[in-house]
């Protein structure tokens, strides 16, 4: 292994290989595509990237704005329970002004 050298499609089939399942459908276009014997490891590179910028990226944000979205329903919820909590003390405060002793 020390000092191999690898050859250009060696290299492109390791990184290929090395990608995790989110980038099935790319590698698999990659795979198919007509210049696949001939893709250097720059042209791969780049290929990933604008693909990463492009769409993982994308996908991402939209996850987090469903996260987010998820989180603040839930605080809304606690705000309820906290201002009727406060309305509950408030009355019982009315109720025992109001009620003689």
């Amino acid at each position: 292994m020390l000092g191999k050298e690898f050859t250009k499609e060696e290299i492109v089939d390791k990184v290929l290989w090395s990608l995790t399942s989110k980038w099935d459908s790319k590698i698999t276009a990659i795979e198919e595509g007509r210049n696949f014997n001939v893709l250097t490891y720059d042209q791969l590179r780049g290929n990933l990237l604008a693909y990463e910028v492009k769409y993982l990226n994308n996908r991402s944000e939209q996850e987090k704005k469903k996260k987010s979205l998820a989180l603040k329903s839930s605080n809304d919820q606690e705000d309820e329970i906290e201002e009727f909590e406060d309305e509950e003390e408030e009355l019982a405060f009315l109720l025992k002004k109001i009620q003689p002793s």
